[in-house]
């Protein structure tokens, strides 16, 4: 900051409140609705908040009233005397460019940012770029011109009264135009606001631009509307896409609670392992990456290609069990090489952190549609249907979908072509009260309906989605309302086990 605003810092220490507040004529209109324009800024501030230029510290005040920590930085002793005694806060010496560095949420000013050249300012927010938070945000509450032929126009018209001060400041300083103000902010990652205040002040909010992480595509997945099925009146269908997860399945969000738990605990810190058909793995490895963690998963052969592919791709050691043995080979080899070595074995069939996986779905689901009569959802873990059955009991009705060779039903445990769902041991965290119904669908059913969905709706679903569909259209008489179906993932990772074909056409 140049020296020369120094000097005019020392002769306006003084009467600077005297013309806030609106007794210097020459600068009454500058700082009309000064109280007000004070509040509008502070109302802004959040978080841990860094004030620059303080002066008499009249903001100071409105923000240590709202609670907010706040360091003030002031270059003028003169003015920080005073500030210090009003506010009873200490006042750090430095200006814009020259502050100790931290970490803040808000940075804020009041007619002060003017004293650096429009170079100066796109250098300060460029530092503050690199300190705020990722939601941090500038407050500047200042004198900006909304175009050249404006401020001319101010010059003239202050100068026709005989305010020489007024148009000797207007003449001096760096009163930015709100064009210059935006392109800084733009280029530097903010969005910009300004909302007019007065003749002379603008109350400029420069937000960091949010920019989405690959973690941030787990959630928020679309929930659509199926018309083109034959339902009894008065229900409507919904389906919710799972399958718009980062990892393409709603194991995705299985994967990121579990690893983040353990991580939390301290219980996962070098490699992970588990037994999975593969959306889960796939979700683990995704979670592992954002950990540093390594990951080994137990996978019966005979399942998906390209999920296998899919988990090798995100980082992932593989090891085949015997197919005929089924998870229950899986889970064995994985506890046990978990007890050898120390790893982290996530154990998604018995770990209550898988069904509190799902509270995000619930949320979004209720966000969505508000009242839901009947949930339909399959079982492989259990955890989608545990997770949202635990939520919404007793006002919903709930149905579980198996395929046949699982044994919710009491039936005997086999193979089946249906991926994804199908239990061979009743999971402990799911209780019997929670379910309203049991379906079980055969194989040939659910690929049936993969193809009608295809052809009616426009669905690309796997298996265990097509089986969830059979099961919500046999259970449609129940109720009247909104039914939801989760849909776990899509069929492009089936391919290779003929998605698209019913046994007969094999």
């Amino acid at each position: 900051m140049s020296p020369a605003f120094m000097d005019i810092f020392e002769q306006w220490a003084d009467k600077y409140d005297h013309a806030v507040e609106g007794h210097d004529p020459e600068y009454r209109d500058v700082f009309t609705n000064y109280p007000f324009m004070l509040s509008e800024a502070a109302k802004q501030a959040r978080g841990k908040t860094i004030e620059f230029g303080p002066g008499t510290g009249n903001l100071t005040l409105l923000l240590l009233a709202k609670g907010l920590d706040v360091t003030a930085v002031e270059p003028s002793e003169e003015m920080a005397a005073i500030g210090q005694e009003k506010t009873g806060l200490i006042f750090e010496h430095g200006d814009f460019l020259n502050y100790k560095a931290q970490r803040a949420d808000t940075i804020i000013s009041s007619f002060a940012f003017h004293h650096l050249t429009d170079e100066e300012k796109e250098r300060a927010i460029k530092n503050y770029a690199e300190t705020l938070s990722d939601n941090g945000q500038i407050i500047i509450l200042d004198t900006v011109f909304n175009s050249p032929e404006e401020k001319q126009d101010m010059i003239r018209y202050y100068a026709d009264l005989g305010y020489d001060n007024l148009v000797a400041d207007l003449n001096r300083e760096y009163y930015p135009f709100k064009d210059v103000m935006k392109n800084i902010a733009n280029k530097l990652g903010f969005t910009y606001s300004a909302t007019q205040l007065n003749k002379f002040a603008h109350l400029q909010v420069l937000r960091k631009k949010h920019y989405k992480k690959p973690a941030d595509l787990i959630g928020q997945t679309p929930l659509v509307e199926l018309t083109n099925f034959q339902l009894p009146p008065g229900v409507r269908l919904f389906a919710k896409l799972e399958m718009y997860n980062l990892g393409g399945s709603v194991k995705d969000r299985l994967g990121q609670n579990i690893i983040d738990s353990a991580v939390r605990r301290g219980e996962a810190a070098d490699e992970v392992v588990e037994a999975t058909a593969g959306n889960t793995g796939i979700g683990l490895a995704l979670a592992c990456q954002q950990h540093g963690l390594k990951l080994k998963v137990f996978v019966p052969e005979k399942f998906s290609v390209e999920k296998q592919e899919i988990m090798r791709a995100l980082g992932a050691d593989i090891v085949h069990t015997d197919s005929a043995l089924g998870m229950v080979e899986a889970r064995r080899q994985a506890q046990a090489y978990a007890e050898k070595t120390g790893a982290y074995y996530a154990n998604q069939f018995e770990t209550e952190d898988n069904p509190a996986s799902y509270s995000g779905l619930y949320n979004e689901l209720i966000d969505e549609l508000g009242t839901i009569d009947m949930v339909v959802a399959g079982a492989g873990s259990a955890g989608t249907f545990t997770g949202l059955a635990e939520r919404l009991k007793p006002y919903t009705r709930t149905v579980i979908v198996e395929p046949e060779g699982s044994i919710l039903n009491g039936g005997p445990s086999g193979s089946h072509r249906t991926e994804g769902i199908g239990v061979e041991v009743w999971p402990d965290f799911l209780k019997h009260d929670l379910i309203d119904a049991i379906e079980t669908i055969s194989d040939d059913e659910a690929f049936q309906m993969v193809k009608d969905l295809a052809r009616k709706e426009g669905l690309l679903v796997g298996s265990s989605s097509g089986a969830a569909m059979v099961a919500a259209l046999n259970q449609a008489e129940y109720v009247k309302g909104n039914i939801v179906v989760i849909f776990p993932d899509a069929s492009d990772r089936y391919i290779s086990q003929q998605i698209f074909k019913t046994k007969g056409e094999l």
